[in-house]
């Protein structure tokens, strides 16, 4: 019998109706959506706004076509960074985050781009929301903070973090990397501006996704 215990990273077996609908997918409507006009093409670019509408629903995301699809988290969380942060721009983030956020926003502070201030979390993995408020400066543009760790899983207070973010006009980036599937998150109620998450691990996908 195999045991597996890595589903932080990748969850695993993944429900039988997962394997199911690849199956019929692969075997019906394994075409480009948006490329043509044939029947499979519909077909698929009908099962991406399905999709789209799904996931917007979930995390109750008011336009579904805000929902942009890319190879991982890691992947989005760089777009929204590098995206987003300009010179002299400053971010708070916590000592927390997995490498997909620490380390862009080291190469854009090594660079000189921007400022970074990392708030430091005590021996179970919380942090004082007395400190972020403290780091908060002029130029302050974004915090970017995770749902949980994937060493410890604490989960962090987002919904206070949210709100510091709508009541200073900041851009908050949320890696909800773990947990988004297993814990509920209301991009509206949390005051999330940008939500990243995999669809290989709560969401039971496949990795790609």
């Amino acid at each position: 019998m195999m045991i597996y215990l890595d589903n932080a990273a990748t969850t695993f077996p993944k429900p039988e109706v997962v394997y199911k609908e690849a199956d019929i997918f692969m075997r019906t409507c394994c075409a480009n959506p948006g490329r043509g006009a044939h029947k499979m093409a519909i077909k698929c670019a009908s099962v991406v706004y399905d999709t789209r509408k799904a996931l917007a629903e979930l995390f109750n995301i008011e336009n579904e076509m805000d929902v942009a699809f890319t190879k991982n988290a890691t992947e989005a969380i760089n777009i929204a960074i590098k995206g987003i942060l300009k010179k002299g721009d400053h971010v708070i983030t916590t000592c927390m985050e997995h490498n997909s956020v620490l380390r862009p926003l080291k190469v854009m502070k090594d660079k000189g781009i921007i400022e970074v201030s990392v708030i430091h979390a005590d021996s179970y993995g919380r942090i004082r929301m007395d400190e972020l408020k403290r780091k908060i400066q002029k130029n302050t543009k974004m915090l970017a903070i995770t749902l949980s760790s994937n060493v410890t899983g604490t989960l962090m207070p987002v919904w206070e973090i949210g709100q510091i973010a709508g009541a200073l006009g900041l851009v908050y980036l949320l890696d909800a990397s773990q947990g988004a599937g297993s814990v509920d998150i209301d991009v509206k109620a949390l005051g999330v501006d940008i939500l990243a998450y995999p669809g290989h691990k709560s969401l039971f996908g496949f990795s790609g996704t």
